[in-house]
């Protein structure tokens, strides 16, 4: 097992716990969050928790999640969305091996600074079958590469109830991350290490999801998501600033 200060000095750690803490809080009332607003600040922090060990606790989130909210879960829709990142987490797992850290930098910014400004739109989408496909299929390319994988999904689904939305969203993480992680697996990108890398964020994840339970149906689902996204784009904007 990989020990804390091998990685990184105890402040990044800290860092990391309270950052997992908060994006699990969020993920558990919005159904998106953890990835989100993780994953560029442990680039810039703490490197080696991503994407494979934020992809593991992302994963054991989103189970936990979709339980809580299953009777909301839509699955009439999801097979499409997850075929497209099926396909996509095995591009983006290949890609990610030819990428130096600075490009690796710039792509991880411009991806989720993009990924914030298509939540931003007024244009209203329904969680119809193409819309699924294609928002999978991006959801897959940006997730392998970043650990942040949702925007996509959440803008497909922003006008739907937010127990549908929580359910929904967590279903397709759940197992959305676990083919990202089979793909990375598959060019030598996730391992035994990853896996104990992330259960050392598994109590600030299950500390922000306990938070979470008693207030999502409490917070409006609109300041959540603006919250998400303002905080996903200043994260994303620094990444591009490191990479240039």
């Amino acid at each position: 097992m990989p020990s804390f200060l091998s990685v990184a000095d105890p402040s990044h750690w800290l860092i990391a716990g309270v950052i997992v803490f908060l994006g699990s809080c969020l993920q558990g009332l919005s159904g998106v969050g953890l990835g989100m607003v993780a994953a560029p600040i442990l680039l810039l922090s703490v490197p080696q928790l991503v994407p494979g060990p934020l992809l593991f606790i992302s994963c054991v989130i989103s189970v936990m999640s979709l339980w809580r909210e299953r009777d909301a879960l839509d699955t009439s829709g999801l097979g499409y969305a997850l075929a497209g990142r099926l396909v996509a987490s095995a591009l983006a797992a290949w890609a990610i091996g030819f990428l130096p850290a600075r490009e690796m930098s710039l792509l991880f910014g411009a991806v989720i600074v993009l990924g914030a400004g298509l939540s931003l739109t007024r244009l209203r989408f329904a969680p119809t079958r193409p819309a699924l496909l294609v928002a999978g299929t991006l959801s897959g390319f940006m997730g392998t590469l970043t650990s942040a994988g949702m925007p996509p999904m959440a803008l497909v689904y922003q006008n739907a109830r937010p127990a549908t939305i929580r359910a929904s969203l967590s279903g397709f993480l759940a197992l959305g991350t676990v083919f990202s992680m089979i793909s990375l697996a598959a060019v030598g990108r996730f391992g035994v290490q990853d896996v104990m890398l992330g259960l050392f964020l598994l109590i600030p994840m299950g500390l922000g999801y306990r938070v979470s339970t008693p207030l999502a149906r409490r917070v409006p689902r609109a300041t959540l998501r603006l919250i998400v996204i303002g905080l996903s784009a200043l994260a994303g904007f620094a990444l591009l600033a490191r990479g240039l």
